[in-house]
């Protein structure tokens, strides 16, 4: 499989730009990758907003990304690679380096912003070190996210999400959600069922479930329960306040 090259530019930025300095230079990054025999998609990327669109009609990976340094001889070392191994294609972002990956890098001198165009029934796996990810319309996700703003929705199958900080939005996924979360305000809505493995801090809202809604360890927020088709549990609801309603099945707290 060979890589298409679309575009790589290099631009001085002036010093205006909302990164600042840590943004002096940046180049265009773009390419497609025939991905026809794929099942699934693994990304690995460092510092940068990470945005992956599925597509019912596409058959191939199409690549845009910007890179951005704060010096000309760092960003020349950013760069957007893929490989093949099956049925996998991994996408990642590294430098050439005695050292491998971008996500090394200190965040305040480089970043890569990332857009994909992926086939929709692609399934996603996702390492992503800082900024933040929108995800949509792909068969399913495994999302380990170290720091930024999640936003997930329109996921054909499960979705799993260990995330170390910032808020979560997640919406209509046909499986099951089930999270691991350090600190963020999470919001769940309009999805099958929901595991909440363990959340550290931050407010808790899960509505309009179709069956069960399962949080094993809160730490502190307030949690929110509203529109559920199965049952509630929660075995440790940590610290805050607690509203459940409208549940159809049994409800059962442990207390916290």
């Amino acid at each position: 499989m060979k890589k298409i090259v679309l575009a790589a530019l290099v631009i001085v930025a002036s010093p205006a730009l909302v990164y600042g300095d840590s943004c002096r230079y940046e180049k265009e990054i773009a390419f497609s990758v025939d991905a026809d025999a794929a099942q699934n998609l693994l990304l690995d990327v460092g510092a940068g907003e990470l945005t992956v669109r599925g597509n019912a009609n596409s058959n191939e990976i199409v690549v845009s990304a910007v890179a951005c340094a704060s010096s000309r001889g760092r960003l020349d070392d950013l760069e957007v690679q893929y490989r093949s191994r099956g049925s996998n294609i991994e996408i990642f972002t590294e430098f050439h380096d005695t050292r491998r990956f971008f996500s090394w890098w200190g965040t305040g001198n480089s970043h890569i912003d990332i857009d994909m165009l992926v086939p929709a029934g692609l399934s996603l796996e996702v390492d992503d070190g800082s900024g933040s990810v929108d995800i949509a319309n792909v068969s399913k996700l495994k999302m380990e996210d170290g720091s930024g703003s999640l936003v997930i929705s329109d996921i054909a199958g499960d979705v799993f999400i260990d995330d170390g900080s910032g808020d979560i939005q997640v919406s209509n996924v046909s499986g099951l959600v089930s999270v691991e979360d350090g600190s963020g305000d999470m919001r769940i809505v309009g999805s099958s069922a929901i595991h909440i493995i363990d959340d550290g801090s931050g407010g808790i809202r899960i509505t309009d479930i179709d069956q069960n809604v399962y949080i094993e360890d809160d730490g502190s927020g307030d949690i929110d329960i509203r529109n559920v088709g199965g049952d509630v549990e929660i075995e440790d609801g940590g610290s805050g306040s607690l509203n459940v309603n409208n549940v159809a099945g049994t409800y059962y707290s442990g207390g916290g």
